[in-house]
């Protein structure tokens, strides 16, 4: 069972996502954020602890 979920993720000040992480720039910013919400959601809950087994993926 395929399950489409859409999170949108706004930044007030990206600068402070630049300072926590040293990344720069919107696309490399866009695409930190994307990998850190994405292993986030991997590692939660009944995913995380293997409860329930899912091929987690972003784009």
């Amino acid at each position: 069972m395929k399950i489409a979920v859409t999170i949108t993720v706004e930044l007030e000040d990206p600068a402070q996502w630049t300072e926590a992480f040293g990344v720069e720039g919107a696309a490399n910013i866009r695409q930190d954020v994307k990998v850190y919400v994405g292993y986030g959601v991997q590692s939660a809950g009944v995913f995380g602890d293997g409860e329930v087994a899912a091929d987690i993926a972003w784009r």
